[in-house]
């Protein structure tokens, strides 16, 4: 196998480009002695396909009708493929699946392990919090993460205010302060069916009067306060974490600004986090949890055994 190889990640958004790029940087462009690039273009040594997309879905069908192995990056944890990543790419799945491709050296139980691919648990100081799993009930902030309503709908539930969200445009409207939204309330699970369906006609009869807001300040702030002093089960073990960009909601508050700024420099455990930052747990983990929820973090899971920096 050669020392350079050519990732062809096709048909994938900007955002994830960006962290499959960030991911290899954090790893310095390597994996298992090769050193990885990535191309728009067809012809690489490896080829991803983002699935998530009808366009998407096509390019992948047509490849594999080829008889090439293709990675299907996709949200959809149910996907049925030989080769699957899920999103939000975790670095050692992602460097480990392009590595195994590329030499061929790829093993039944390779493919089951990377079929099934799931956040290790591991013990640490930190305590995970509790996702619950039972008929869909999910935080608002975990509903949002895992996308659970892919077109408008208004949230009814007993003592929320009316949100309407429209996953498509990016948006969300409320008439009145997000103050008004309380820690509670975001800590509180709901079912899937909290989100009632509306059609788009009916949706802009409903948002007449109701401010229009950014989806990632609902994401934020959900993701802030869904869970005091807990981190995401996703997020605990021997985990490094960078963020590319420092969130706007962060820049609000000096406390959460110091961790955007430690976490812009560089990859960092969260116990190095936690010392550099001098910040209680409850800080850091709300900080985590509200970051991943909205799609800023990037998370290189197992580092100090999967890559070197």
């Amino acid at each position: 196998m050669s020392d350079r190889m050519i990732l062809s990640a096709l048909k994938v958004g900007p955002k994830d480009l960006m962290v499959m790029r960030s991911l290899l940087n954090l790893a310095g462009g390597r994996g298992a002695g090769q050193t990885w690039e990535v191309s728009e273009q067809v012809g690489g040594d490896v080829t991803l396909v983002d699935i998530d997309s009808d366009e998407g879905r096509e390019t992948w069908k047509s490849l594999n009708e080829l008889g090439q192995a293709v990675i299907a990056l996709t949200r959809n944890k149910d996907e049925s493929v030989r080769f699957r990543l899920s999103k939000p790419l975790r670095s050692r799945e992602f460097l480990d699946l392009l590595n195994k491709l590329a030499s061929g050296d790829f093993s039944v139980e390779d493919e089951e392990r990377f079929e099934n691919s799931a956040p290790a648990k591991v013990e640490s100081i930190w305590q995970a919090m509790e996702v619950k799993e039972r008929q869909g009930h999910f935080t608002l902030a975990e509903h949002l993460r895992r996308q659970t309503w892919k077109k408008p709908v208004v949230i009814t539930h007993p003592g929320w205010p009316l949100l309407l969200i429209d996953p498509g445009s990016g948006a969300w409207f409320f008439d009145g302060s997000i103050s008004e939204l309380t820690p509670p309330m975001f800590a509180e699970t709901l079912p899937a069916t909290a989100g009632q369906s509306v059609s788009s006609a009916d949706l802009v009869d409903r948002v007449q009067g109701h401010k229009q807001r950014s989806l990632s300040e609902l994401k934020w702030f959900a993701g802030l306060a869904q869970s005091r002093g807990k981190l995401h089960p996703d997020l605990m073990g021997d985990v490094e974490f960078m963020l590319t960009q420092v969130p706007g909601e962060a820049m609000r508050n000096e406390q959460l600004h110091r961790l955007a700024q430690i976490l812009i420099r560089g990859p960092q455990s969260i116990e190095a986090l936690l010392e550099k930052s001098g910040q209680p747990p409850e800080n850091v983990s709300a900080f985590l949890n509200a970051c991943y929820t909205s799609g800023k973090l990037l998370v290189n899971r197992n580092s100090r055994t999967a890559v070197s920096f």
